[in-house]
């Protein structure tokens, strides 16, 4: 019970009370118990002039993780997490596609584990209290403290800490992309049955594309600050005769994955140049005989910089 004392602790402080500590241990007790937690209901996502509506359930039992997103607008689908396993099932499909947990995020499993980078890089404020889905909530914003990141504003239930709404911010601290749950039971894990994917044909199992672990020599020599190396592999992509590299690097909310090939993999005329639509940026450069492109929901300056930066490094 006492992460219980701390988080109501946080949550019923007057907003001018709140203390940075305070808050941050808010923030990282709705990280951990947003991924402990079981719960079952269905959220809206807003972007780009849309509203896409889908319906998660997550389980938490001594067998592991279970979690299953039913994707109800548009073309039906579902993707189910067993583990680090992630299923995607498509009705009129002939294949179940397997991936790993690392290339899907689902809220409301958004924040890391680990929260201490979010808050070196971000200050964190009091929103003070909402109702979201019919549950009190707190609020909280993330407020960049240099121009290599957005901005975020967040929701959690004040009784269980669960992640209730998730919203990006531009540049211009607009909304950008908002998660809300429109309805959601916390706490009674949903039956095992649930996450059966409902679809009756047979299907083929396609397990993951290709990809090993790797060190290669290609090095940022500074990043901006806050980011990490968190992966790097060789790995095969969809329209690609030849492998790629592929370094992801994150500041615990934004990711940027770098990709490196041989120019001479790419035909005439490879792309180049700066594009960005929504929170997207995307940068595609040339370095010697490589093309690079780098991709992620940051500003462009901060791609900028780490291509910029980016370099072979010679093996001492």
């Amino acid at each position: 019970m006492r992460w219980l004392l701390i988080c109501l602790t946080c949550f019923y402080l007057p907003a001018n009370a709140a203390t940075d500590s305070n808050l941050n241990a808010t923030l990282g007790h709705i990280a951990k118990a947003t991924a402990q937690l079981s719960y079952d209901g269905t959220f809206m996502y807003q972007h780009d002039g849309r509203v896409d509506i889908s319906h998660i359930a997550h389980r938490i039992d001594s067998a592991g993780e279970l979690a299953k997103l039913d994707i109800l607008s548009g073309p039906p689908h579902a993707f189910v997490r067993i583990n680090d396993a992630v299923y995607c099932y498509i009705p009129n499909g002939d294949q179940v596609k397997v991936e790993r947990r690392q290339h899907h995020q689902f809220f409301p499993e958004l924040l890391p584990a680990n929260t201490s980078s979010i808050s070196e890089n971000y200050t964190i404020k009091s929103l003070g209290t909402s109702t979201i889905a019919s549950r009190n909530s707190i609020g909280l914003s993330l407020i960049p403290n240099d121009g290599y990141r957005y901005a975020y504003q967040l929701w959690a239930d004040a009784e269980s800490g669960l992640l209730l709404k998730f919203v990006k911010l531009d540049s211009k601290l607009r909304n950008a992309g908002e998660f809300t749950f429109s309805q959601v039971d916390i706490g009674q894990a949903p039956e095992r049955s649930q996450f059966q994917a409902g679809y009756i044909n047979k299907k083929t199992i396609v397990l993951p594309s290709k990809e090993i672990e790797t060190k290669s020599n290609w090095r940022i020599r500074k990043l901006p600050s806050g980011y990490f190396l968190i992966r790097e592999n060789i790995r095969e992509l969809p329209g690609k005769q030849h492998n790629v590299i592929h370094q992801i690097y994150s500041d615990g909310l934004s990711i940027v994955s770098i990709f490196i090939e041989p120019l001479e993999q790419l035909g005439n005329n490879p792309p180049t140049g700066l594009t960005s639509q929504g929170l997207m940026s995307l940068y595609a450069h040339h370095i010697g005989q490589y093309q690079i492109t780098a991709l992620g929901e940051v500003p462009a300056a901060t791609l900028l910089f780490m291509v910029d930066n980016l370099s072979q490094v010679t093996a001492p």
